[in-house]
């Protein structure tokens, strides 16, 4: 039934995404069109046109897409996969022009290491992960797989990476933990011939490799710091009779530190070098596991006697650094690249001027919550790991980062006047930070025991009220310089999902895992009224005028609750196969929104509870959901970090008042009292400025120690 209704619904649009998953190696690659950007998102691919900045995906795979590659012609598109422990894991072969699956197979076990297309498109090669260790061979001719043999000898590590030649178009080589080998593919005989590298005593964990365009010289980059530079001797050309003979070690290469003295002048990379690209003229970009990315060459200097076997024969031209490590360096013209983070964020390096610029970003964990200031749909913000975002509706972009090193943003919430934004952290802190600078108002320590799992506030800002991982409901007074506790609502026995508060600030109505949901009386501190469900509440939210409560939880069902007596109004399903996460509605009632496991984002009209419009942009479990102050588009953020703005067909759109049903009263202007200086607030933000760069701020440390007040004259 709720299958033929969603067949029924509207398709909806995103207006902007905000994703991209950095922990994919060499997952941020450019279409040889230089149009399309493509990167893998959950368990999607992503496409975004870099002229109108507009997105699509390729769906097809069941689980996180682990590797990525485009042929050299741009015909096909490469991609594997992780599966659950014991089951195979896809590998499929794309069509681009179409914009659909070719083909697939499911002959590796457990996860997809790797996947590149030889040159010519002749070959689809995919490298099993540390539980399998094979290779496959696919042939995009006949589409089938021809050849399958074990990647590396049993006495070396697990294979990490692939890497074609540029000419030949059965020739790749693969690396890995302490081995370094060049396969060549015999098609007529199903066979593949393998030349194991000569790098003497030297045993690296190979990760970045990169090829001259003559196919002569190997750049591999390692985890101990270093790049070895290695000569190919395979012989490219069909009507040559020389054989093809090994891959011998020209020089293990380091950066040179000028001011030190001789064998201590040699530095290696910080955690690694993770990347490297052939910029030309003897250049190499590097990036590292630090974050650091150096433009160096190699010194014309010959080194006898070095008491290290790494050599500081790199001279560091230029040096940056970004924020986390770097997985991939893709060229996007001839002078600028993009660079790709673990920390899920696009930066655009300047080779010139080798400038740095925010070009994408997103969270790097699940999206918990998400909240808009009072009537300003300018921006919004989410909290997740570690930080609170807030972001430009206008720009899209983010504009402020406030980040709390270890721990977990479960709830946010601004103030009705925009001077602050209260957060709920799962270290039992409850902190407020400044809307535009992020700087610390207060801070709650102990708030909670296990956690604080949600948080709302009254309109006044005056009342605040926040549930935790123990069951607790609390209830707090908030002075300029004093936050006491006035109460402790102990009804629950278990995690505490939502709590919201009424209209007239009178009512608190909490969601809890133990399957019930409480209306509480936050004047007298008492229950009112008890939901009971057969499901675990993820979310409950008052109706604009408070008659009534919208619920939801893990039984996949929207329920209708009435306020007055707490009877069951009305119950319907609001997914068919996974969980309901969030709930939300539009200021004047008639439409909300809810989101699920399932990764579908769902626009109802509350009235005759049936779906009016679905949108299927996330490619993990949609966790939070809100919509705007206007209500002409909403937010909604996913496991993967991703957050998607998405337009609200026009027809739902809240109806205007007319201007004869407003009534203005025209009088002489009058003096203002001189008033006191500015606090800041939401609406100085100027979200529309482009001038304005992103503000990060991280949290001073918190003096766990304090016990909170208690508050004996609450309502006197």
């Amino acid at each position: 039934m709720c299958e033929d209704i969603e067949a029924d619904c509207k398709r909806l649009e995103p207006a902007a995404i905000f994703g991209f998953d950095g922990q994919v190696s060499g997952g941020l690659q450019l279409h040889p069109d230089h149009k399309h950007l493509i990167f893998p998102l959950g368990n999607k691919l992503a496409v975004t046109n870099l002229t109108n900045n507009k997105q699509k995906f390729l769906c097809g795979h069941t689980n996180t897409i682990s590797c990525l590659d485009i042929s050299k012609s741009g015909k096909y598109l490469g991609s594997g996969q992780v599966s659950q422990r014991g089951f195979q894991a896809y590998t499929i072969l794309w069509d681009w022009c179409k914009n659909e699956e070719i083909t697939r197979h499911e002959l590796h076990k457990e996860r997809v290491q790797a996947v590149c297309f030889t040159s010519q498109d002749q070959f689809l090669v995919s490298l099993g992960g540390e539980d399998d260790g094979t290779l496959i061979i696919y042939d995009i001719e006949m589409k089938t797989p021809i050849i399958r043999t074990p990647a590396a000898k049993r006495t070396s590590g697990s294979p990490l990476t692939l890497l074609p030649f540029h000419r030949s178009s059965s020739i790749f080589i693969v690396a890995g933990d302490r081995h370094l080998r060049v396969w060549t593919i015999e098609r007529e005989s199903r066979k593949m011939q393998v030349l194991d590298a000569s790098l003497g005593k030297i045993q690296r964990r190979f990760t970045g490799l990169r090829i001259s365009e003559d196919d002569h010289i190997l750049y591999a980059g390692t985890m101990s710091g270093d790049i070895l530079k290695v000569r190919l001797n395979i012989t490219c050309e069909k009507d040559c009779e020389r054989d093809n003979q090994q891959a011998i070690l020209l020089g293990c290469y380091a950066r040179h530190n000028p001011r030190k003295p001789k064998g201590k002048d040699c530095e290696k990379y910080v955690n690694g070098v993770r990347e490297v690209y052939i910029v030309g003229n003897g250049q190499l970009l590097i990036g590292a596991g630090d974050g650091s990315i150096e433009l160096v060459e190699e010194r014309n200097v010959v080194l006898k006697d070095y008491n290290s076997p790494t050599w500081p024969q790199f001279k560091s031209i230029k040096h940056t650094k970004v924020n986390g490590a770097v997985t991939s360096i893709t060229k996007l013209s001839n002078s600028i690249f993009l660079i790709g983070t673990d920390n899920n964020e696009v930066y655009t390096l300047a080779l010139p001027s080798f400038d740095l610029k925010l070009h994408k970003t997103c969270h790097k964990a699940t999206v918990y919550d998400i909240v808009f200031p009072k009537d300003y749909p300018q921006v919004f913000a989410t909290a997740s790991y570690e930080c609170i975002r807030i972001w430009s509706t206008t720009r899209l972009k983010e504009i402020l980062r406030i980040m709390v090193y270890n721990f977990s943003a479960a709830s946010i919430v601004f103030t009705n006047d925009g001077s602050s934004i209260i957060s709920a952290w799962n270290d039992g802190v409850i902190r407020a930070f400044t809307p535009i600078t992020g700087r610390l108002i207060f801070a709650i320590p102990n708030a909670h025991n296990k956690g604080c799992s949600a948080v709302t506030i009254s309109s006044n800002g005056k009342v605040l009220v926040s549930g935790g991982m123990e069951g607790q409901v609390r209830v707090w007074k908030i002075e300029p310089h004093r936050q006491s506790l006035v109460g402790v609502l102990k009804e629950h026995s278990g995690n505490i999902a939502s709590v919201d508060f009424n209209k007239f600030d009178t009512e608190v109505v909490s969601a809890c895992s133990d399957g019930t949901c409480i209306i509480w009386d936050i004047n007298r501190l008492t229950r009112k009224h008890v939901l009971y469900a057969n499901t675990q509440f993820k979310c409950a939210r008052y109706y604009p005028t408070g008659v009534q409560i919208i619920a939801a939880g893990t039984d996949r069902r929207i329920s209708y609750w009435e306020v007055y007596d707490g009877t069951l109004a009305r119950e319907v399903i609001g997914s068919p196969k996974g969980f309901i996460n969030s709930l939300s509605l539009n200021q004047t009632g008639e439409y909300f929104i809810s989101v699920s496991n399932d990764q579908t984002v769902k626009l109802w009209d509350y009235q005759q509870a049936v779906p009016l419009c679905c949108g299927y942009g996330h490619a993990a479990p949609v966790v939070s959901c809100r919509f705007s102050p206007c209500g002409k588009f909403f937010v909604t953020g996913s496991a993967d970090g991703a957050v998607i703005i998405w337009d609200v067909p026009k027809e739902y759109w809240p109806k205007e008042k007319k201007a004869e049903d407003v009534i203005s009263v025209k009088s002489e202007p009058t003096k203002r009292k001189p008033s006191k200086p500015k606090i800041e607030n939401i609406e100085q933000a100027e979200p529309d400025k482009e001038s304005r760069d992103l503000v990060c701020c991280e949290c001073p440390p918190i003096n766990m120690k304090y016990v909170p007040q208690i508050n004996m004259a609450y309502g006197c």
